[in-house]
């Protein structure tokens, strides 16, 4: 049995579909905007904190591996790579307890002023 194609949508009622939304009013508010521009300014940073730690760390294993394999102290298995490496995730913690308190101190304020319509 052939199966016949979908009907087309009908062109003479208009465009069908979900009207698009409008934009909120805060959005276009100056303190909202430096509040974007902060925030994105502070996680940029730390992102890039955060790569070049893990970069570094990276490309000193890959060209110059025997750094990091210098024993810790003379006559012990461990070496300078392990705390190195346990260095990196204390590090990446860090900027998680950094950024998080920024949240909650600077940019809720922020966002509790902006709501309220008072201009910082």
């Amino acid at each position: 049995m052939p199966h016949a194609a979908p009907a087309p949508y009908p062109t003479d009622l208009g465009p069908v579909g979900i009207d698009p939304p409008v934009p909120h009013p805060m959005l276009s508010e100056p303190a909202f905007e430096r509040l974007h521009r902060m925030r994105r300014r502070f996680s940029w940073t730390l992102t890039a904190a955060m790569l070049a730690v893990y970069f570094g760390f990276i490309l000193t294993l890959a060209f110059r591996p025997d750094l990091l394999a210098l024993p810790l102290t003379p006559g012990q298995p461990m070496s300078i790579g392990i705390p190195v490496g346990f260095g990196m995730f204390a590090f990446t913690f860090a900027l998680v307890a950094i950024y998080v308190h920024r949240s909650n101190t600077v940019y809720d304020r922020m966002i509790a002023d902006i709501c309220k319509g008072i201009q910082p």
